[in-house]
C-alpha cells in the first residue's frame, strides 16, 4: 500500500485517539502528523500487513500524544464540571455494568454519548490518559505502564480513580 492510501486509511482513526489523549484538535492533529512523518521518512513500510502498519503507527502516535500532553504541563488535579442535565436518570447505586444503559423509551443514545464525552473530556488529564487507552484503545495496563512509563500498579490504581470519579459525575447527571 502507498503512502497516500496509508495516510487515507489511518489518519482519522489515529487523530481521533491522539484527540481523547490531548482534547485540542490543533495538538491532535500535530500529534498525528508527526506519527505518519515517522512511518514515512523512517523507513517503516516494510510491514507485514495492514494492520501491523496500524498497530505500530498507533502506538507511536500514543507515545506522542503523551509525551505532548507532559510537555503541556497540564493540570492532573482539575475537578470534572458537572453537566446540567435532567435528561438521564438513575441511581447512585448503579453497577459499572448498568452505569452506561439508557432506558431506550425515555432517552436519546446520542445525549447519553455527548454527556460521556463531556464528563470525559472534563477529567484531569491523567486519568483521561489511562481511560482513554484502556476503554477506547484496547491496551492492557501492562502495555499502558510501558507507554506512560508508570509502574502497572499506578496504572491500575489511577485506572480504578478514574473510572469512580467518571462514574460519580455520571451519577451526578443521572440523579438530577
Amino acid at each position: 500500500m502507498n503512502q497516500t492510501a496509508l495516510y487515507r486509511e489511518y489518519h482519522k482513526p489515529i487523530y481521533h485517539t491522539c484527540l481523547r489523549i490531548l482534547r485540542s484538535p490543533m495538538d491532535a492533529e500535530e500529534c498525528m502528523q508527526d506519527a505518519f512523518v515517522k512511518l514515512f521518512t523512517g523507513g517503516k513500510m516494510r510491514f507485514i500487513n495492514n494492520r501491523a502498519c496500524y498497530s505500530w503507527l498507533r502506538k507511536v502516535a500514543v507515545r506522542g500524544a503523551i509525551d505532548r500532553l507532559r510537555s503541556l504541563d497540564f493540570q492532573f488535579s482539575r475537578d470534572a464540571e458537572p453537566i446540567d442535565s435532567t435528561l438521564l436518570k438513575g441511581t447512585a447505586s448503579d453497577q459499572e455494568a448498568n452505569l452506561f444503559r439508557l432506558q431506550e423509551e425515555e432517552h436519546d443514545k446520542e445525549t447519553l454519548v455527548r454527556i460521556i464525552r463531556e464528563q470525559m473530556d472534563a477529567l484531569p488529564s491523567g486519568y483521561r490518559t489511562i481511560l482513554s487507552l484502556y476503554l477506547f484503545e484496547g491496551y492492557d495496563f501492562e502495555e499502558i505502564a510501558e507507554i506512560t512509563g508508570l509502574q502497572p500498579v499506578s496504572v491500575r490504581s489511577q485506572y480504578s480513580r478514574g473510572r469512580i470519579k467518571l462514574q460519580s459525575a455520571i451519577n451526578k447527571v443521572w440523579t438530577n
